[in-house]
């Protein structure tokens, strides 16, 4: 019987060869585009996954108050992690945590800019990252130490690192200024950790020198905590809420635990409630696969059903014979099944050779591996489950034909079920238009990110650290630059106008209310800052060598001056930090974060010791000119350090790059669901054509054009 299946479906599709290319085109492009849906959501919901006892692991963080607004944080002041480790014993271990640093480590001739981090001892014993040499509960025990991870083990010893018997002791100098002893060599970081490192380095050597962070008004730190297998999270968040308000009058604050596991997905807070993040993706590109799936599966239907009169005396023949209904409904379900295999292995065969490409595009690191069952399971497990959608109407309307009604050529028109197939073509459009017009709406937002005046002229500008020769000899640096034609400004800050992340509440003025605790963005600066960056200038002037007194004076923007109050600010005291100054000038208002996020005051001081960014702006149309320029000049100043840059444009696009993704591939998928569509409504057009092909011929006897035949099969109602 099974035999018999199968020849008689291999047979119906040499006969009906464009309808058959038709299906398993449709099935073909749903499948890969719901194939390669699932490893992104795979990949997506793995993210902060994938280490040993991760459920156990919390970032604290607190939700607070500042001007009357409440703002999510994960940055908090370090002596609460000394009392959670002293007064709390739910908690076993707890973490504190750097930003991302961006440092040159040199190893005898060998010198990389690796980016890594600085973290408390009991960073390994809590995270777990596998080491292949050392010890996780001493690797950071000694304040000279520094861990590494294996690329970068390769980078200075080759492929066969591991056979250097004295590989652990060896010193490797961090920004041509101090020797550390190297402790560990872990694992590369998966791609789908939110934390990203290639080396890391004891908290003590940062708190030794950075003193600031023992007060409890100060938020510099991130802290991770491990609880104690059985604990009850939110029962330990209720304890710890009130910890920062016992000793911080300035502000209000709720501290909570947070799971490391949900970082990456659940991370959006508004008011001090979670309300998502990119779960959100997640959901919308599982309901693309659900719409492109049943787009192709509408196909199969329409075009099975729409060929139901070239069956229907089979069926009949079939159950004059004594077939059953339900053995009939087994052959076209077993045919429709046969029809998804084939194009099962055709979109497996696509996968395998857009896998690359689909890898660059999401910036991810998705692998397959034949051997793998699970993958088998799932895309097998959804082709099966696309056969039998598309197949099950289909098996049923056709096994229920009326035996007398089918051999009776005049009742086969009865079993067209074209209003069936009209209603599921419209609804094939309408999920088509949804994904349009979803993607018209991406689009742009995405070309609103792009084209947005953000008060900051991004074109044209570098960035690299400010270190070594250049800071040391910085004016006679910035003097040789700007002798090149293709070099239009130079300057110096702490941080990227785009991305500026350094607040304080520390701010007086004449006539602050008591009580304020408005947050105000500091940016410390050198000459030339609002110049090279193109900020507007509203009223007063910027900083200039021929006031001497503008190292303790201040420019502020426009929200800064409406949040203080102030009717005529050029020329009012100001005091930062207790630093008294005036305001000398106010800047027009510039988007200092994501559009996200509204803009907020900003302080801008003169402070060129604390900077840590050197920015220079290249005469347009003069990029290759200026970089060589730069790359030489930077060359004669810095010879020990690598000469690397970024252009300030790209790092404002990497800040929207899960925006660009989601963008580019609701393109490409909406793109493809019309496709499939096109290719449904083309079979069908087809069909009726064939169908009607002695009409056809009759009109054109009597003189019909072809744009009359057009239409007449375009208004077609049977």
């Amino acid at each position: 019987m099974l035999r018999n299946y199968l020849v008689t479906a291999f047979r119906n599709f040499r006969r009906h060869k464009a309808y058959t290319f038709i299906n398993v085109s449709g099935l073909v492009i749903g499948l890969v585009c719901s194939f390669f849906i699932v490893l992104w959501v795979q990949d997506e919901m793995s993210y902060d996954t994938s280490l040993e006892e991760i459920d156990q692991v919390y970032s604290v963080m607190q939700h607070a108050t500042f001007g009357g607004t409440i703002g999510t944080q994960t940055a908090i002041p370090k002596p609460l992690g000394d009392v959670l480790d002293a007064e709390y014993p739910e908690f076993t271990h707890t973490v504190l945590a750097s930003w991302e640093m961006n440092t040159v480590l040199t190893h005898g001739e060998q010198a990389f800019r690796s980016k890594g981090r600085y973290f408390g001892s009991d960073f390994f014993t809590v995270f777990k990252y596998p080491l292949i040499e050392g010890n996780p509960e001493s690797v950071l025990r000694d304040p000279a130490s520094i861990a590494i991870s294996e690329s970068l083990a390769k980078r200075y010893w080759g492929d066969d690192w591991r056979l250097k018997n004295d590989l652990l002791g060896t010193t490797i100098r961090v920004d041509n200024r101090t020797d550390v002893r190297l402790t560990a060599v872990f694992e590369d970081v998966p791609s789908n950790s939110t934390l990203q490192f290639e080396y890391v380095r004891p908290m003590k050597a940062f708190i030794s020198r950075n003193d600031w962070v023992e007060r409890w008004d100060n938020n510099g730190l991130r802290l991770f905590a491990r609880l104690e297998k059985g604990a009850d999270a939110e029962l330990v968040g209720v304890k710890i809420k009130d910890i920062i308000d016992q000793h911080v009058d300035a502000w209000e604050s709720d501290v909570f635990l947070h799971p490391v596991s949900d970082m990456y997905l659940w991370s959006d807070f508004e008011n001090g409630v979670l309300v998502g993040g990119r779960i959100e993706y997640v959901r919308i590109f599982l309901l693309v696969a659900v719409f492109l799936i049943l787009i192709a599966s509408i196909n199969f239907m329409n075009l099975a059903t729409a060929r139901s009169m070239q069956r229907a005396r089979e069926i009949g023949v079939r159950k004059t014979v004594g077939a059953t209904k339900s053995s009939l409904a087994r052959q076209f379900i077993g045919e429709s099944m046969l029809t998804t295999m084939m194009a099962f292995v055709l979109a497996m065969l696509l996968v395998f050779l857009f896998l690359p490409s689909f890898n660059e595009l999401t910036n991810k690191s998705v692998s397959i591996s034949l051997l793998d069952p699970g993958i088998w399971i799932q895309f097998g497990g959804l082709a099966l489950l696309t056969g039998f959608l598309a197949g099950s109407y289909p098996a049923f309307h056709l096994s229920s034909f009326n035996v007398i009604s089918v051999l009776r050529s005049n009742s086969l028109k009865s079993v067209h079920g074209g209003g069936l197939r009209k209603g599921l073509v419209v609804f094939q459009f309408i999920m088509s238009i949804i994904l349009i017009v979803s993607t018209l709406t991406v689009y742009r937002q995405l070309s609103y990110i792009r084209d947005k005046d953000l008060g900051v002229d991004r074109e044209n500008v570098v960035y690299m650290e400010f270190e070594g020769g250049i800071e040391k000899q910085f004016d006679v640096f910035k003097q040789e630059l700007l002798s090149e034609t293709s070099i239009m400004n130079v300057t110096i800050s702490n941080q990227n106008p785009l991305s500026i992340g350094n607040n304080t509440i520390g701010v007086q003025w004449d006539g602050k209310a008591e009580g304020d605790n408005t947050l105000y963005n500091i940016v410390s600066a050198g000459y030339d800052f609002v110049e090279t960056m193109k900020i507007r200038l509203k009223e007063g002037r910027v900083f200039s060598l021929d006031y001497g007194a503008d190292s303790t004076n201040y420019v502020v923007n426009e929200k800064a001056v409406e949040s203080m109050g102030m009717e005529d600010p050029v020329g009012k005291r100001l005091n930062l930090w207790g630093d008294e100054g005036v305001i000398i000038g106010v800047v027009k208002d510039f988007h200092m974060r994501s559009l996200y996020n509204p803009i907020d005051p900003v302080i801008i001081r003169l402070a060129p010791e604390s900077t840590g960014i050197l920015f220079v702006r290249i005469a347009a149309g003069q990029t290759r000119e200026g970089l060589a320029s730069l790359e030489t000049v930077y060359k004669k100043f810095n010879p020990e350090y690598p000469f690397s840059y970024r252009f300030m444009d790209d790092q404002y696009e990497q800040t929207y790059r899960s925006e660009i993704v989601i963008g580019t591939l609701a393109n490409i998928f909406s793109v493809l669901a019309i496709v499939i569509a096109c290719l449904g409504l083309f079979g069908l057009a087809s069909f009726t054509a064939e169908q009607r092909s002695k009409e056809i011929g009759v009109r054109k006897v009597l003189g019909a054009s072809v744009a009359n035949i057009v239409m007449l099969l375009s208004n077609d109602d049977s």
